[in-house]
């Protein structure tokens, strides 16, 4: 083998940056002191996809943390999913999530909005965990201003209260998977959000989204920010990737995002480009991201 070294003055090529999520991990501030041990957990799995965006922290704030205890308390009590409580029933505290966050003391301020998330048959990182691996309900974990959270637990019932601005505070756009990340999951078990965003299919890929943010914004309630995909594209090792493109004006579960559902589960072990050009309220942007695939399959 013949090996030529040129001069010093020619440099190798960087490795591209990878990272597991994992290693974006990390919380310096909860909010206030010594929250329940459910909500810290959340809280810090929350901060680690929000740090491996690029995107603010969130913190805990007292009064959301009760008002989603009692929504999750609601839940268990009943052995029901839901948003909605019933008015009139001992344990109610609110109907939606906005009004149980005014029940707990917390004031509904103008230029924000309120968001909740809800699952079973979770513990706390786990249940982040699975929202973010969803579709809509990944949509408040990569919105860009968040304010602050709240979390409960109730054997396996989770509720998650997220207060954000609105409209956002700078124009954002961020895609998820992240450019470099490793270990993405290669499925999502599309039946088991609902609304199911893929509902001629069951197990499909993970969901690839890019989520935008803007201080202008539009009276539209379904696309606020005029967000709209230009052109796209996904290959894998066998080529490009066929998927589903659910984009806010063809959706109002949406709002601030444009999924890419690919209509197969992802390969394992396998390396993955997406590409996507989009405008909005904010200007007009290309993002991509490499990505990596976990070595096995979820069960």
């Amino acid at each position: 083998m013949l090996i030529f070294i040129l001069s010093a003055c020619v440099s190798e090529p960087e490795a591209p940056p990878t990272i597991r999520l994992e290693e974006a991990c990390g919380t310096s501030e909860l909010g206030y002191d010594a929250p329940s041990a459910d909500a810290e957990a959340a809280l810090e799995r929350s901060n680690c996809y929000r740090n491996l965006l690029g995107l603010n922290p969130g913190v805990l704030h007292k009064k959301l943390d009760n008002a989603a205890q009692s929504h999750a308390d609601y839940m268990q009590a009943r052995g029901q999913l839901t948003h909605q409580q019933a008015p009139g029933t001992s344990d109610y505290t609110g109907e939606w999530v906005w009004d149980r966050m005014e029940s707990a003391g917390y004031p509904l301020e103008a230029g924000h909005s309120w968001g909740e998330v809800v699952a079973y048959g979770y513990e706390p990182a786990a249940a982040v965990d699975g929202w973010v691996q969803s579709v809509y309900h990944r949509i408040p974990f990569t919105t860009p201003s968040w304010k602050e959270v709240g979390y409960g637990q109730a054997g396996l019932f989770s509720a998650m209260g997220i207060v954000t601005y609105w409209p956002a505070e700078s124009n954002t756009a961020v895609i998820y998977p992240v450019d470099g990340q490793l270990g993405v999951p290669t499925t999502f078990q599309s039946d088991e959000e609902w609304p199911d965003p893929a509902p001629d299919h069951g197990a499909v890929g993970t969901p690839i989204t890019v989520t935008v943010g803007s201080p202008d914004a539009t009276r539209s309630n379904s696309n606020p920010y005029e967000l709209e995909l230009l052109d796209w594209y996904m290959s894998g090792p066998s080529g490009e990737v066929d998927a589903l493109v659910l984009t806010p004006d063809d959706d109002d579960h949406l709002g601030n995002t444009i999924a890419l559902v690919p209509k197969e589960p992802l390969a394992p072990s396998s390396d993955y480009a997406v590409e996507l050009s989009i405008s909005w309220t904010g200007g007009t942007r290309t993002l991509s991201a490499a990505f990596a695939t976990a070595s096995e399959a979820p069960e």
